[in-house]
Parts: C-alpha cells; sequence; structure tokens
C-alpha cells in the first residue's frame, strides 16, 4: 500500500475538479547567504561580503462555498550586504569585480490573492498581487484555467498575467548613470499539457513566453570603460523570452517512492539560451515522512550584450551590461527536503505539516556547456535554509 505522501508526488501534475475541502494555513521562515566574493576576484583588502536574505511567508486558504475556493499569500523579506557593481581590468586584463560596499539595507512586501472556481471537468483561476520596496513597486493580475477530459486522464491548461513595475532609484542625484523614475510593463502567456500515462506515471509539457517593455536595465550597475569613464547600465527596452518545460514523474511502489524527471529549454532575443535539468526522488518512510533529495543542472550562454568592460576611448554608446548574470556559466544546485505529516493529542482535528530543507548553489564558468575564457568575476554561489509549519482543519 503506497502512502499519500509518496502518491503526491505523481498527482501533483494533475490538479482536481474540487476546491479544497477544510481550511489550510501555512507559516515558513528562510534564510539566503550568499558566500563572500573571492579573494582573487576582488581587489586586495577590499570587503568582499555579499547579499544576505531573510524571508517569512504566510499564507491561508479557505473554501467559502462547494465551487469556490481563495487563498492569500503575504510576503516579506529583509535584505542587507552589498552586490557586485561593475568590473575593472586588472594589470594582465583579467577582469576584477567591485562591489558596492555593506550599503544595501532593503525589506520587501509582497501580497498576493488567488481565486478559483471549478466546473465539472475545469477549474478558472484569477490572481492578483502588489509587491513593495524601498525603491520598487509592482502590481499583476493572472488568470489562468484548465479542462480535463479522456476520462480526466489528459489535462489542458492555459494562463496570461501582466505586471506593471515602477522603478525609484535611491541616491539618484548622487549617480548621474542612475535614472530618477523608470517603469516597465511584462507580459506572460503560456499553455500546457498533462497526460496520465497509467497509475504510475504522469507527463506534462508546457510553452510560456513573456514580453517585458520598458526599463529593463539595472540602475545600480555600472560598466567600466578602459581610461577611467563610467556608463550606465544599458539594457534592451524590450525583451521577448521563450521556454518550453517537460516533466515526468514515476511512482515506484516497490521502494514507496517517487522519481521526479524535468528538462526546461530557454531562449529569449538578448542571446540568452540555456538548458535546466533536475532530478528529485520523494522518499515516503510510512504515511508520515517524506525525504526529499534534489540534484539540478543548469548551463547558458552569455547575451550578446554582455562585457566584462569596455575598450579604452569608448564612447559608451549602444546597449551594454557586467551583470554577471548576463555571462556564460554553468550552475549545480544540491537540494534536501524533509516533511514530516503528525496530530496532536489535544488538536487532533487538526492535520499538521512541519518542513525542513536546504539547498546549496554553486556556479561556475567551468560548469558551462562551452564555457567562456574568462569568467564573469560577479558568479554567485550561495545557500538557502528553510524551515516551516503548515495545518489543515
Amino acid at each position: 500500500k503506497a502512502s499519500a505522501l509518496a502518491l503526491s508526488g505523481v498527482a501533483r501534475v494533475a490538479a482536481a475538479d474540487a476546491p479544497i475541502d477544510e481550511i489550510y494555513t501555512s507559516y515558513s521562515f528562510s534564510s539566503y547567504n550568499e558566500d563572500e566574493l573571492e579573494a582573487s576576484k576582488g581587489l586586495p583588502n577590499a570587503d568582499r561580503k555579499r547579499y544576505e536574505v531573510s524571508t517569512q511567508q504566510a499564507m491561508l486558504a479557505a473554501p467559502p462555498t462547494d465551487h469556490i475556493d481563495f487563498s492569500l499569500e503575504v510576503t516579506h523579506e529583509t535584505m542587507s550586504g552589498a552586490s557586485p557593481w561593475y568590473t575593472v581590468p586588472d594589470a594582465a586584463g583579467a577582469p576584477i569585480q567591485i562591489m558596492s560596499g555593506p550599503t544595501i539595507e532593503d525589506k520587501r512586501d509582497d501580497f498576493l490573492v488567488k481565486t478559483n472556481y471549478y466546473l465539472e471537468n475545469a477549474r478558472l483561476g484569477l490572481a492578483s498581487g502588489y509587491s513593495s520596496e524601498n525603491d520598487y513597486s509592482a502590481i499583476n493580475l493572472g488568470f489562468d484555467g484548465e479542462t480535463h477530459f479522456n476520462e480526466k486522464n489528459t489535462t489542458l491548461s492555459g494562463g496570461i498575467g501582466m505586471s506593471y513595475d515602477e522603478i525609484d532609484p535611491t541616491d539618484a542625484d548622487l549617480y548621474p548613470t542612475r535614472p530618477a523614475h523608470e517603469t516597465k510593463q511584462t507580459y506572460s502567456l503560456n499553455v500546457g499539457l498533462a497526460q496520465i500515462l497509467n497509475r504510475r506515471s504522469v507527463v506534462q509539457s508546457s510553452l510560456s513566453y513573456a514580453f517585458g517593455n520598458g526599463y529593463l536595465s539595472d540602475p545600480y550597475k555600472q560598466v567600466f570603460a578602459v581610461g577611467g569613464v563610467f556608463f550606465a547600465d544599458a539594457r534592451p527596452d524590450a525583451r521577448h523570452a521563450f521556454s518550453w518545460l517537460t516533466r515526468y514523474n514515476r511512482h515506484i511502489e516497490e521502494f514507496e517512492a517517487t522519481m521526479h524527471l524535468s528538462y526546461q529549454y530557454y531562449w529569449d532575443t538578448w542571446g540568452v539560451s540555456s538548458h535546466t535539468l533536475e532530478v528529485a526522488w520523494y522518499q515516503s518512510y510510512g504515511d508520515n515522512l517524506q525525504i526529499t533529495p534534489t540534484v539540478r543542472y543548469y548551463t547558458q550562454n552569455e547575451a550578446d550584450i554582455y562585457v566584462n568592460y569596455l575598450p579604452i576611448a569608448s564612447t559608451g554608446g549602444g546597449e551594454h551590461s557586467s551583470d554577471y548574470r548576463l555571462s556564460s556559466y554553468g550552475a549545480l544546485g544540491l537540494g534536501l527536503k524533509a516533511e514530516y505529516l503528525f496530530r496532536t493529542p489535544w488538536l487532533t482535528d487538526i492535520e499538521w505539516k512541519a518542513k525542513l530543507s536546504y539547498e546549496r548553489y554553486l556556479s561556475s564558468a567551468d560548469l558551462a556547456f562551452n564555457g567562456p575564457s574568462v569568467e564573469a568575476p560577479g558568479l554567485v554561489s550561495f545557500g538557502v535554509f528553510s524551515i516551516g509549519i503548515s495545518a489543515a482543519f
């Protein structure tokens, strides 16, 4: 007999045609810590500390009627530390990362409301959210739905979304490369198909498209030109992005486990293309405990606009960015998550779930397919620790 935890790994791809039948609430805390910049990639005796983020998330979901459910998600983040600013060449021409210094102090509050309406063989969903930081605000709206046919063995899903963002960089009067106020808009579209192959296996494939328009640069980054001139991070004001994601989940009854495999290909009009492979093993121990190790591999080529620094006597015209996230690199993610279901003697009607997880992320040009001859010095490695509790009653 397979446990509910193990079977949930297969069912995760498909959705039910009924709202939740109980009140569900959860809280989680996570701590994100970036590794210090390697000494060889920065200036001698410079501060090498990077970003730290603490995140708290709370969620409440309830079914007000037999055909409707809704949820409210609230996120609060505090951020501090330093981030890559620009790169300069050393005596041999190798790029050296200049950090912003430990001056970043910010917080973010995010609110998201979702509601779903259920038909006999379909679901319609509506979501709206608002996010605010010291120098940034965004409002978003999304609509999604799915329908089931072929005796509910096949699911067709799709969704559309939009976001309107306002950017008001701090200290714009002190740094001439920073704008005082900018806006951008993002539109997204996705469609997917999921198929139950048999009682053990599910496959899903989806296509996504996103269009960004407006100010897509990073106001806090600069590009250095040999000779001591600085230019603003300047990216195209439009970006079309496409991705294809395929998942395969298979339940292995002999081990009371479920294996998840996924592959994603991404391409955009800035010249970036990437591949992501992930394998996760959901191992159940009875009906209460589940341990999930995960391995993820990522590789991308550099954007057309990426430069470590500009050559001497450059006028700075055109589009360019030294943001390491636009460089060519590869990354390896290793994760471990534990979930435990339990009830208490004094609140027997409530089912609790405790979660604990840790992820280690490592990035390097050496991990990329056809990696660059010169690595971006700002590439990041980090660890994320998370703990959470949820209750259904």
